[in-house]
């Protein structure tokens, strides 16, 4: 999807029970090619980078019904990052050239480093 007031490609996502939920139209558009992906704390941001082959690691993207949402289980990356299993996250992702995946700025803004 695009935002209609700056034409940057964003997409949502929700974070609930360790798992991160992307719906199956913005996986499709956004990383319809990735296996697995990447979660990385830059400070006070969630980065996920895509990754497309399965040997280079990272955490799996399991698809969870007929319609192709996925969801991506991180209960070790969120917990060591301040985000409890009973929080209920929605946050937009945006795609950054310089990073080479999807940045959640702010994501952990009030969630002190481990």
């Amino acid at each position: 999807m695009s935002d209609a007031q700056t034409g940057i490609d964003v997409w949502r996502l929700r974070v609930h029970r360790d798992h991160i939920y992307i719906d199956a139209a913005d996986f499709t558009a956004h990383l319809a090619n990735a296996g697995n992906v990447i979660l990385l704390r830059e400070g006070g941001d969630l980065l996920v980078l895509p990754l497309v082959s399965a040997a280079a690691g990272g955490f799996l993207v399991k698809q969870v019904n007929a319609r192709g949402d996925r969801a991506i289980h991180a209960a070790d990356f969120f917990r060591l990052n301040g985000i409890d299993e009973r929080d209920d996250l929605v946050a937009e992702a945006v795609w950054s050239e310089a990073r080479a995946g999807y940045v959640i700025g702010g994501f952990f803004a009030e969630r002190p480093e481990s």
